[in-house]
């Protein structure tokens, strides 16, 4: 029985490179959504420019079988990339999936670096740039002169492009190309994976005919050690190019949510004035609550008064909270009852905007996800020092997976110390807050909280937990709140 067609071009109308592409871009998928792979797969290979306008794709049973899923998947991805406007599918004896012009990319594109934390963006360049400089290395040792030639040729085609989504096809294909020649299939379906996620992004930057002339003499850089087989300078000529892509979206991204956020334009207020204005409007929320709790419970607190005084305190004020305000509620002093030595009163905010009730704190101690409030630095500081705290950036994994600030207020009663009202913020959501007021800043700007941490930053050399060490030339300014500061280079 003869071997059945290639549905895909005939090998010879395609370079090596391009056919090792291409069967990674068609070949099996592994993964439990195959009809949200399906539709990235075939996403990527129209953003490549391996599947172009106009072109029909392969029969759906063909390639269906080698993608290795099912066709109803293969039709369900089909119906996704119909309604973005990717292909159209016409009947008839000439019928078929064609590929569309794409649309909007660029808008799609700033759409997504906006809504992107930094912590993200941040771990998509970790990705990008370990992939990148790892390919590099190896090509400078695997790779064919006919390869390199391939790399020098699309470093110069950027250089001659004229339009932003032609000068992202061309670096795709570069970074394939890349991958490609380090001869490892896995690499190569790796890089595929993390252009789908991040190399569409760049699109944002190559607007600018001087971005895409540095990133044309990066690509250069690249192709010439792997040419010149100079593993080392392979590797540095790649984290050079992904570092000043990440630097790029980086200011880039700031600027989109600056752009989104609400400023007047006459606004003249510093950066330290609006934190000081967050941190103020945070702790005065907190502190009114507090006083409301306090009054209402007295000196002898049981469940019932106690829950319901903290709805009344808090409940008014949630449809006014910032959207920088993630959660809010409150944390008991332990012991106060015999029927619950734990107790919190939590409301979250939901994907809509809206706050629910949040009910997934585990209070028992005899479990393994105890949740320990009480040992917790939020918890502590008030009650010792009577004064307000804030506590992060950290990770919070038990259910928001991000990194928080955490602030509160004691409770008291007379002598006695009833527990605190807390409000956490998501650092994305400060960042949003902030973003109009860190975009303008002309030098490298930090926020950095009172263990010298990096809260936020409009630069890449600092990320959100970094460390801020005493560096000359460094100025700092005191917001007057929780020990944080502003620190310009």
């Amino acid at each position: 029985m003869p071997a059945p067609a290639d549905p895909l071009r005939p090998f010879d109308q395609r370079t090596a490179a391009a056919a090792r592409t291409e069967h990674v871009l068609f070949g099996r998928l592994h993964s439990e959504d195959a009809p949200a792979a399906v539709a990235r797969r075939l996403r990527t290979a129209i953003g490549l420019g391996v599947l172009n306008p106009g072109e029909k794709l392969p029969k759906e049973a063909d390639l269906a079988r080698q993608m290795g899923v099912t066709p109803f998947s293969l039709r369900e991805a089909l119906a996704t990339l119909r309604a973005e406007g990717l292909i159209v599918t016409r009947a008839g004896g000439k019928g078929g999936s064609f590929v569309e012009a794409a649309g909007d990319s660029d808008a799609m594109a700033r759409e997504t670096l906006s809504t992107l934390t930094a912590t993200e963006l941040r771990d998509l360049g970790d990705w990008r740039a370990g992939l990148t400089t790892y390919a590099a290395w190896l090509a400078a040792q695997r790779a064919s002169a006919v390869t390199a030639d391939h790399l020098v040729a699309q470093a110069e085609e950027m250089r001659q492009v004229g339009a932003a989504d032609a000068g992202r096809r061309v670096l795709g294909r570069f970074h394939v190309e890349l991958a490609s020649a380090a001869q490892s299939m896995r690499l190569t379906r790796a890089d595929l994976a993390v252009h789908e996620e991040f190399d569409w992004l760049v699109q944002v930057i190559l607007d600018d005919t001087a971005q895409r002339e540095i990133l044309a003499a990066a690509m250069a850089d690249v192709a010439a050690s792997v040419r010149a087989s100079d593993g080392d300078a392979a590797w540095a000529a790649a984290q050079h190019m992904v570092s000043h892509e990440i630097t790029e979206l980086t200011r880039r991204r700031l600027e989109l949510i600056a752009a989104r956020a609400r400023m007047a334009s006459e606004d003249s207020t510093d950066l330290v004035d609006e934190v000081r204005r967050i941190a103020a409007m945070v702790v005065e929320m907190l502190e009114a609550m507090a006083v409301e709790v306090a009054a209402e419970v007295g000196d002898s607190p049981v469940v019932e008064s106690l829950t319901a005084a903290v709805a009344r305190a808090v409940l008014p004020r949630l449809g006014h909270a910032e959207q920088l305000i993630h959660g809010v509620g409150y944390m008991a002093q332990t012991e106060h009852f015999a029927t619950a030595p734990y107790w919190i009163e939590w409301w979250q905010r939901a994907p809509d905007g809206t706050f629910d009730r949040d009910f997934s704190h585990q209070l028992d101690p005899g479990r393994d996800d105890f949740y320990d409030y009480e040992s917790q630095a939020y918890f502590t500081r008030p009650r010792d020092t009577g004064q307000p705290n804030a506590m992060g950036p950290y990770i919070d994994h038990g259910g928001v997976d991000d990194y928080l600030v955490t602030v509160t207020a004691p409770v008291n009663h007379a002598e006695t110390f009833l527990g605190i009202m807390c409000v956490d913020i998501r650092v994305a959501g400060l960042e949003t807050a902030l973003a109009p007021w860190l975009a303008r800043e002309s030098r490298e700007c930090i926020l950095v909280n009172a263990d010298s941490r990096v809260l936020l930053s409009n630069s890449m050399r600092y990320n959100v937990g970094d460390l801020v060490p005493a560096e000359p030339g460094l100025e700092v300014t005191d917001v007057g709140a929780f020990g944080w500061t502003i620190a310009r280079q």
